[in-house]
């Protein structure tokens, strides 16, 4: 009697673990779903936030851009890229610092940074610009390592 009491604890604990890994395999789909969803939404709101400069200030449109990002749902999304994700949406507020002593400057956005490079604040660009590079970078190494 008490060895089939152990079998059915030991059957018992398999199933559990089973479980537990199929829980484990349902919560990175999930997390890899949330990843893709906000690379999704990230592409369609960049779109906008590269046009939108032409009719608005830069600031104007960084802002806009970023409370949109800040808006999606990163519940699912693991803790590691939420946080870059949170800091590449923090380098892009940071950008405002050079953005904002050029207020009336217009055009598509790439076409604006080109402008930017060439001013007075060309150094302070450089730099800001490449904290948006390089966190973006990071966000797209821990968006492959979880995918």
């Amino acid at each position: 009697m008490k060895s089939l009491f152990v079998f059915i604890s030991f059957l018992l604990l398999l199933g559990c673990k089973g479980n537990e890994e199929k829980l484990n395999i349902s919560n990175l789909k999930t997390e890899t779903d949330c990843i893709k969803e906000i690379f999704k939404k990230d592409s369609i709101y960049g779109e906008i936030r590269n046009h939108a400069s032409k009719n608005i200030s830069i600031s104007e449109t960084i802002t806009i851009y970023t409370k949109n990002l800040k808006s999606l749902d990163y519940s699912n999304c693991p803790d590691e890229f939420k946080s870059a994700f949170y800091k590449h949406i923090q380098a892009w507020l940071d950008f405002r610092k050079v953005s904002d002593k050029h207020p009336s400057l217009r055009g598509e956005l790439h076409d604006t940074f080109t402008k930017l490079e060439k001013s007075e604040d060309s150094i302070e660009f450089k730099s800001r610009l490449k904290q948006i590079f390089d966190t973006w970078e990071f966000v797209k190494k821990i968006q492959i390592h979880k995918n």
